[in-house]
């Protein structure tokens, strides 16, 4: 049993090793097209009061989530149906620790997963068709929240642990980093993912909250002011299935790559 999830985990691992060596090599090659030229241009020419209007909408946004809105995010998912489906679902792993028993358990998850590209595409271009960008925020910023906690409950983690939203947090960051912040912030990652448990652990919510706001500041700011203008808006809203799946697959695939190695950790103290 213990050398199928061997093989599963191996898999994972050099999966996420591919993903981070594929953007390390861009940062290298330095190859830039005129698309990426002309974004940087437009960029440059987005009034700073924006950019800190933005970096402001998102940071309220997640105050608000984390206090008072997790409930309501709660409400447009099918929690318990979700937790009864993971338990199932590692019950058959327990049982059966192969590819197609993982695969059951991912296939709940990507459903769910598919469903929220969809709302953050028809949102987005809803809004931008008539002009708003900004009033945006809180509901994209909602989707991704809601496609994150759905896939945490489907690898049996609990997203309402505080600690667990510092890792959200920061996996929303590391999704969005630049190139040469890649390897410093993954690490990040994974150094909370195995610390976070311990009680003498330091962590600063408020600034943890701060750079996940301004990743998805800088990762959204064309789209935005794009989005702020009648019809042309529909443009920067297709922005945003593209940001949500960047962000989760690198969720997924932390969440993933825990799941597996608590599974073989267990059973390895079963033993």
């Amino acid at each position: 049993m213990s050398r199928s999830l061997d093989d599963l985990l191996e898999k994972t691992l050099a999966i996420e090793e591919s993903m981070l060596e594929k953007i390390q090599r861009k940062n290298i090659k330095h190859n830039f097209t005129r698309l990426d030229e002309l974004k940087k241009e437009l960029e440059n020419k987005i009034p700073e009061k924006m950019i800190d209007t933005l970096n402001k909408g998102f940071y309220k946004a997640f105050q608000l989530i984390f206090t008072k809105g997790i409930g309501i995010i709660e409400k447009t998912f099918r929690e318990d149906e979700l937790e009864l489906a993971f338990r199932v679902n590692d019950f058959r792993i327990n049982q059966r620790p192969d590819k197609k028993s993982l695969r059951l358990l991912e296939k709940e998850i990507k459903k769910e997963q598919s469903f929220n590209t969809c709302v953050t595409l028809a949102e987005g271009i809803s809004l931008g068709a008539i002009g708003i960008g900004l009033p945006d925020i809180p509901l994209f910023l909602g989707v991704l929240l809601k496609g994150i906690y759905e896939t945490a409950i489907g690898y049996g983690f609990n997203y309402k642990e505080e600690k667990e939203q510092i890792l959200i947090l920061k996996m929303i960051t590391a999704a969005l980093c630049t190139d040469e912040e890649i390897k410093k912030l993954n690490d990040s990652v994974e150094f909370w993912i195995v610390h976070m448990n311990e009680s003498q652990i330091i962590y600063d919510f408020e600034e943890e909250i701060q750079k996940a706001s301004i990743a998805l500041s800088k990762a959204l700011l064309l789209s935005k002011f794009v989005q702020g203008f009648f019809v042309l808006g529909i443009v920067g809203g297709m922005v945003n299935p593209f940001v949500y799946h960047k962000i989760m697959k690198y969720v997924s695939l932390k969440y993933k790559k825990r799941y597996l190695i608590q599974k073989r950790l267990g059973i390895k103290n079963e033993r």
